[in-house]
């Protein structure tokens, strides 16, 4: 047997007995899951007290000149502001874009600092596709549900940017066990099947609202046409399908027909391409103020 084919059947046995690992970790609790940065701890203890005014919030973002800043660009992006009327004022950059976009912001703004605190230049080619890939994702599921009326845009919009966050702590985790990284394009076999479980366990220790967790948890699941999925799975579904196609846009027919959560969410292919074609430019805005 060649050296060649040696190396690849390690390359590929290291990632699952790492995730094994980590499976086994998860199922007796304890996992070491990443703390969320303060910033947006933050922000989300401020927007959960219902006696919180926009004005606080405000406050609380300001403390962070990156965050406002974050938070102001998003507010005055084409997506969200179609007027073009420049909005200066952090208050009213919060009444703009309401809750949960706030604290979407928040937590895109915490994920990235978290990147970019790894000094190691190894992890930063694979954090920052992950991360494109989830604002990627949220920016098409937002459009998805807004568009076809079958679910909540703003919680479409937190599933997708979280959806791989369980590909990341893998990503990680190997790294600093001293495992070859999985690949991030096409992943499948074990990778595939237990990073949205991964995904789940940090959001809820994270203490995202149970649809959000519900839906990464069963993003994979939503796909399979036998399966009894809710709106907001079948939507992170789909918008996780349709990645591919924003940049090729060919293989869309072929995409629609192959994943259950597009007949589910009413959408033929024709009807699809029609709403991709629509929204395109929207999408592309909404990606670049996530992104940052």
């Amino acid at each position: 047997m060649s050296n060649t084919v040696l190396a690849t059947r390690a390359a590929t046995a290291a990632p699952e007995s790492l995730l094994r690992d980590l499976a086994a970790e998860l199922a007796e609790g304890e996992l070491k899951l990443p703390s969320f940065p303060d910033v947006a701890q933050r922000v989300q203890q401020a927007l959960e007290d219902p006696r919180t005014t926009p004005a606080q919030v405000a406050r609380v973002i300001g403390i962070d000149a990156a965050l406002a800043a974050r938070i102001l660009r998003l507010s005055n992006s084409a997506f969200l502001n179609p007027s073009g009327k420049p909005i200066t004022e952090l208050t009213q950059a919060v009444n703009r874009l309401g809750h949960q976009l706030v604290r979407c912001s928040a937590v895109s703004f915490a994920l990235q600092q978290m990147q970019i605190s790894k000094k190691d230049d190894a992890l930063r080619a694979p954090l920052k596709d992950l991360w494109r890939k989830g604002t990627l994702v949220a920016s098409i599921a937002y459009v998805l549900a807004r568009e076809t009326k079958t679910g909540n845009p703003d919680e479409a919009l937190v599933a997708g940017l979280m959806h791989n966050i369980g590909i990341l702590y893998i990503t990680v985790c190997a790294h600093e066990r001293g495992q070859p990284l999985p690949p991030l394009d096409g992943v499948g076999g074990a990778v595939e099947e237990w990073h949205p479980r991964i995904s789940s366990a940090i959001l809820a220790h994270w203490k995202f609202a149970p649809a959000i967790v519900a839906a990464v948890a069963k993003q994979h699941v939503a796909a399979d046409p036998a399966a009894r999925s809710d709106r907001l799975s079948d939507v992170l579904a789909a918008a996780t399908a349709l990645v591919p196609c924003v940049f090729y846009r060919a293989l869309l027919d072929e995409t629609v027909t192959a994943v259950a959560p597009f007949r589910r969410l009413g959408l033929d292919a024709a009807g699809c391409q029609a709403l991709m074609a629509a929204t395109a430019q929207q999408i592309k805005s909404l990606h670049s103020a996530l992104s940052g």
